[in-house]
């Protein structure tokens, strides 16, 4: 795998950092911003890095990418849906919103109603929640670092109790005859308890979640109340 001088340059940095930005990159190495949009995208086709709008995140081959860096791929499909999904906030009503980047997005559009509750058992959710004064409870139950979030029986059991209004889910994998799953069997429990005392239950599937299935089935499409994709099909 051949790379020039500027993008083993690159490389270094991210795997350093785990993210850079094209701004950034421009000025350090004295080459304009197309210049280094241009490299990060013949190192996306080398799977060295994941590009986003504005940068690109380290990927790890054949994992996941942790939350603080997958917040940034496909940033422009996620706040697509989170828009979609506005449709269902309302003034005084309690929110969950699960341990995926995709319906963080949704949380900026909770500050233009009143009496909302933020539930969730997702750390990043809480510190994006925070940014915008919304109340919030929080799930408890083992910290899982890689997706921020809390797992496990006390968080299922947590969520078993609960009443909410609305729910907003995103998961792996939505496959051509209506399964939703996911990789993550913890996280799925805690998608399910909610699910089973949710009013409305809606899912959110960007683009690279189409067309496949994981391991753990959460539940089939006739059992959410929508679900959103970037495109209507």
């Amino acid at each position: 795998m051949v790379l020039n001088e500027r993008q083993q340059q690159i490389f270094e940095w991210i795997q350093k950092d785990g993210k850079v930005s094209v701004k950034r990159l421009s000025q350090v190495l004295y080459v304009s911003e197309m210049t280094i949009r241009r490299d990060l995208g013949e190192m996306e086709k080398k799977g060295l890095l994941k590009r986003y709008h504005g940068g690109a995140v380290s990927k790890i081959e054949g994992k996941e990418l942790p939350i603080s860096k997958r917040m940034y791929v496909d940033e422009a499909e996620k706040r697509v849906l989170a828009k979609k999904a506005e449709r269902y906030l309302s003034n005084h009503i309690n929110v969950f919103v699960d341990s995926s980047s995709t319906v963080t997005y949704i949380i900026p559009y909770m500050r233009k109603y009143e009496g909302i509750t933020l539930i969730t058992n997702s750390v990043k959710s809480l510190l994006c929640a925070s940014q915008y004064h919304i109340p919030c409870i929080l799930l408890g139950g083992e910290y899982h670092e890689h997706d921020m979030c809390l797992i496990g029986t006390m968080a299922k059991q947590e969520a078993m109790c609960l009443n909410v209004d609305v729910a907003f889910f995103s998961t792996q994998s939505y496959s051509d005859d209506g399964i939703i799953s996911d990789a993550d069997a913890r996280q799925s429990e805690v998608r399910m308890a909610i699910m089973a005392h949710a009013k409305q239950s809606v899912f959110l599937f960007e683009t690279i979640n189409l067309h496949r299935q994981s391991l753990y089935t959460l539940c089939k499409a006739d059992d959410a109340t929508a679900i959103i994709l970037p495109v209507d099909e």
